[in-house]
């Protein structure tokens, strides 16, 4: 099946379960008379969802990578493997296949969540599952929106103009070959990242309880919370990011990490105290050496060790700071071993993916604190953070909005947020080290803060519009 004769939406609304080796006999079931979206078969077509978001070119690597490279804290250097370098630099095109193939995965995601949704019928046993897919579709979009568009609170998103935002797919697609959508507005992308949202946190199972572990590697309605309060803050709404994060908060069922267990937790087999969603990845699905750890782990230790933290970056790590036990200094270059690989597991660079976690929630909400003036709860939420992180107290009440933003930084790097917060915060991306290969700066209105849409899905839909200037 040829790209450039096929809309990548068609390609991804094909063959939907694929990835479900129990449906892979016919895959398109789903869409020929229904006979696969049954109640007895709902629990594996959900499973195929999450296998989907573990492709390569999106969660099981590349997704996080490529975000977290187009901030000021990793680099690559002239030792490299020869990935990721147009990324880094920024060279990005439409026809850069890596990125053609991260949007087919998320819209692939999309479209087995809206099967689910739609034809799945509802009964007591199927209903959670429906939540989980509302929850993936959401997480599926905003990747999308993440990526593929300005962040809503940047200096040039133009939130409410046409084709500002992603393709909206909300139905099953039955006959995937004409089928060929536009684009929403921002406005319109953030309106429905939410509500599936909000639906999820009715509709999904319920998340840590108090006297057991939830199932961090499927969706709940805990996981629907965080994430409607990252969507919020993102979007600048900071009382109902407020309100969303104070929820988990407040609840007291997740717990951050005790500062002896930081260094070692991403590594770790079990879910970890702070883990709300995570994807779970096991040998057979590891993919060796493209594996996502392995990017970072330096070649003397069994990875490629291509990427490689900034000098600014680790200026920033007070010697105080726990999170010095993610770094590794090896021949005069600084290499992040938060990913080192799972030891259950035994393969280097495999873990599995945090991809929302109680701190990211806690810092979410001292923003959103900042941003409205309430500066010392701001203050009060980051000094929780930092006393798990081994640091004093920070008592400049009128700096927390700095000391916000770099505790974002140490404290989510490596998992897909430097981008999204450098450029949300109209910030400019800079890297100087004389050993980085070369990059250009890159400030809060150039082009480049959104990704451009593949090239085939523009050769094959009349009706998609290319982000400006590619």
């Amino acid at each position: 099946m040829k790209y450039s004769k096929l809309s990548i939406f068609a390609v991804a609304a094909a063959g939907l379960f694929s990835a479900c080796t129990k449906l892979d006999q016919n895959p398109q079931s789903s869409l020929n008379g229904n006979d696969a979206v049954t109640e007895g078969n709902a629990r594996i077509l959900a499973n195929g969802i999450y296998t989907r978001m573990e492709e390569l070119e999106y969660y099981g690597r590349d997704f996080l990578i490529v975000t977290d490279l187009g901030g000021n804290d990793m680099k690559i250097t002239s030792q490299n493997s020869n990935r990721f370098i147009t990324e880094f630099q920024m060279n990005y095109t439409p026809l850069l296949a890596p990125q053609t193939n991260t949007f087919l995965n998320a819209y692939r995601v999309v479209n087995q969540a809206n099967v689910l949704i739609d034809k799945l019928p509802e009964t007591t046993t199927t209903a959670t599952i429906k939540g989980e897919a509302y929850f993936l579709r959401a997480l599926a979009n905003f990747d999308l929106a993440r990526r593929y568009t300005r962040p809503y609170t940047n200096v040039d998103a133009k939130v409410n103009e046409p084709n500002s935002g992603i393709t909206l797919v909300t139905k099953a697609t039955d006959v995937p070959a004409t089928f060929k959508p536009g684009r929403s507005t921002l406005a319109e992308t953030y309106a429905a990242i939410i509500a599936d949202l909000k639906v999820a946190q009715q509709k999904a199972p319920d998340g840590l309880t108090t006297d057991a572990k939830a199932n961090v590697f499927n969706a709940t309605k805990d996981a629907a919370t965080a994430l409607l309060s990252r969507a919020y803050l993102y979007k600048g709404d900071w009382q109902l990011a407020i309100d969303e994060a104070s929820k988990l908060i407040n609840s007291n069922k997740y717990a951050l990490y005790a500062p002896t267990e930081v260094a070692n937790t991403f590594n770790a087999d079990a879910p970890g105290s702070e883990d709300i969603f995570s994807l779970r990845f096991l040998t057979p699905n590891g993919r060796g050496s493209n594996n996502f750890g392995y990017m970072y782990v330096p070649s003397k230790l069994g990875g490629y060790g291509d990427i490689r933290l900034t000098d600014g970056f680790m200026a920033l790590l007070d010697t105080k700071d726990v999170r010095k036990g993610f770094t590794q200094t090896l021949d005069g270059s600084n290499y992040l071993m938060k990913f080192s690989g799972n030891k259950a597991q035994g393969q280097v660079g495999l873990v599995n993916v945090k991809v929302l976690r109680i701190s990211e929630v806690l810092l979410n909400r001292a923003e959103a604190y900042a941003e409205l003036g309430n500066l010392q709860q701001a203050t009060d939420d980051i000094n929780t953070l930092r006393a798990k992180r081994g640091l004093d107290p920070f008592t400049d009440v009128n700096n927390i909005k700095a000391e916000i933003a770099k505790q974002r930084r140490i404290e989510l790097v490596g998992e897909g947020f430097a981008m999204t917060d450098l450029f949300r915060k109209n910030g400019e991306r800079n890297i100087a080290d004389a050993n980085a290969l070369s990059t250009r700066k890159t400030g809060p209105t150039d082009f480049r803060v959104a990704f451009p849409i593949p090239q085939a899905e523009m050769d094959a839909n009349p009706n998609m519009v290319q982000n400006p200037k590619y």
